[in-house]
């Protein structure tokens, strides 16, 4: 009779304990989903905001050994690149 009480008692703890676990982890993954927007809305401005620093750091001298300087035109991202065979 004790046995199966603590049967009872342990399959009653585990079913609250993995009711717990997906509620907790539905909670966590609405968060981030709600979240994301607003990160990466703040992860563009301070890209832009390095990358004007860089343009300002760098932008001292306008003639080059190989020519012209060009302006820093840069918003890439890890990862990602922009095609410039239309610039040459």
């Amino acid at each position: 009779m004790r046995q199966i009480l603590i049967g009872a008692m342990t399959l009653i703890l585990g079913f609250f304990t993995l009711v717990f676990a997906t509620v907790l982890g539905l909670f966590v993954s609405l968060c981030a989903l709600i979240a994301k927007p607003f990160v990466m809305k703040k992860i563009r401005r301070m890209q832009e905001e390095q990358a004007g620093i860089y343009q300002q750091e760098h932008s001292q001298a306008e003639q080059t050994p190989f020519g012209k300087k060009h302006d820093h035109q840069g918003q890439t991202i890890d990862g990602d690149y922009q095609d410039i065979t239309d610039r040459r």
